[in-house]
């Protein structure tokens, strides 16, 4: 892949994202109200992209396929958690939009839309909304929450790579 980036003179590119990361959402091609929609859009493409990420509700799900056989499927993706992680580590601000309900929030992001991060408060939850400017969508994410499942998916990660101890 660094090999593609370097020939097709993406290089300076890449280096401003690596540098910039948290200017840009991560990238999502299709977003999805529920898995059946998924999944059905998935079994339809003649030749999915592989791999990829989609939205489903407001979490991210990693497509994957494969020509030799023509399997395909879908598992949930942390990738928004890092960002939430380090963004909120930065400090939540005090002034963030504070909202009664999901709906609400989701009805002011359409026309204050996140560049391409806000925070937001919604019945008392602080929300990271991610602005996917090129789907026209704001996914809100749970800041307490996604931190706690993405606390227990880096420790499982760590037991799974842990060398077993010797007796």
């Amino acid at each position: 892949m660094l090999n593609f980036i370097a020939d097709t003179g993406q290089l300076d590119a890449l280096e401003d994202y690596v540098n910039n990361r948290l200017e840009y959402a991560p990238f999502a091609i299709a977003c999805f109200t529920k898995r059946d929609e998924a999944e059905a859009w998935l079994r339809g493409l003649a030749e999915p992209p592989s791999p990829t990420h989609i939205l489903i509700g407001d979490e991210y799900y990693r497509v994957w396929s494969s020509r030799e056989d023509n399997t395909r499927g879908m598992y949930r993706d942390y990738v928004i958690e890092p960002y939430i992680e380090e963004l909120a580590a930065r400090g939540i601000p005090p002034s963030a939009p504070s909202f009664k309900t999901l709906e609400e929030a989701g009805a002011w992001l359409k026309i204050h839309p996140a560049a391409p991060f806000a925070f937001v408060s919604v019945a008392g939850e602080h929300y990271l909304a991610v602005h996917h400017k090129r789907l026209t969508h704001h996914s809100l994410h749970p800041v307490a929450s996604s931190l706690m499942e993405w606390e227990e998916k880096k420790r499982a990660a760590e037991r799974e790579t842990a060398p077993e101890d010797a007796d």
